[in-house]
């Protein structure tokens, strides 16, 4: 186990522990942590602005995993606390109070989120080297040209970022389906931006190969 799985078990989210190993706050052993995947053993004691943990023998049990599909509603935010925004802890029962969210969806965007009790099952699918696919339907303002669609899968510059799309196919009137294997921070909505167009909805459809199927908003169901 290393300090990010172990603090996430705690309930603390990655940017909020990324946040105060940036700020040097976070000791491990008397000794500031530079690296979020720093190596645990039992007894080790790691300390932040008066909080204080022990590293026991049962913190490397892992739980029998479970993982949730749900149906984020526009409105809302992925994150463990935000003072400007509701959170999607403020409105999921306790039970799920101490789940990981899989990946995000900004707060305007809505559809699938996976939830789970596994720092495990959270790498499987957010380090880069799985390169797991993710589908989404967005709809925009006027159709895109048959040039820009292609450009879109060659990729264009943005903040000194390269943004592609795995893909995208128009499905109806305004209507498309984009694939991603990569999730840079809004990704799609800087792709469409940056091509000149407005994006009116954004819904995430499929992860890997769990699917939102017929969910409504704010329902949930666990798959594993």
């Amino acid at each position: 186990m290393h300090l990010l799985q172990f603090l996430q078990k705690k309930g603390y989210s990655r940017r909020k522990i990324l946040d105060l190993i940036l700020q040097e706050q976070i000791l491990l052993n008397k000794k500031k942590v530079k690296n979020l995947k720093e190596p645990l053993v039992v007894d080790d004691a790691i300390e932040y602005q008066g909080t204080e943990f022990i590293v026991k023998n049962e913190d490397f049990q892992e739980e029998d995993q479970i993982l949730i599909l749900f149906n984020k509603p526009k409105g809302v935010v992925v994150s463990k606390s935000d003072p400007h925004n509701k959170t999607i802890y403020e409105i999921l029962p306790q039970e799920f109070q101490n789940f990981y969210y899989i990946g995000r969806l900004d707060r305007e965007s809505r559809g699938l989120l996976l939830l789970t009790n596994s720092s495990s099952l959270v790498n499987q699918y957010e380090h880069p080297k799985f390169w797991i696919e993710k589908e989404y339907l967005i709809t925009l303002t006027s159709e895109i040209s048959d040039p820009d669609l292609q450009q879109m899968k060659k990729g264009i510059s943005d903040e000194w970022e390269v943004l592609k799309f795995l893909d995208i196919q128009k499905k109806a009137h305004l209507l498309y389906q984009v694939r991603l294997n990569e999730g840079k921070k809004r990704h799609i909505r800087r792709v469409i931006k940056k091509m000149g167009y407005e994006l009116l909805d954004l819904q995430r459809i499929k992860e890997w190969e769990r699917e939102l199927w017929d969910l409504a908003e704010w329902q949930r169901k666990r798959v594993k």
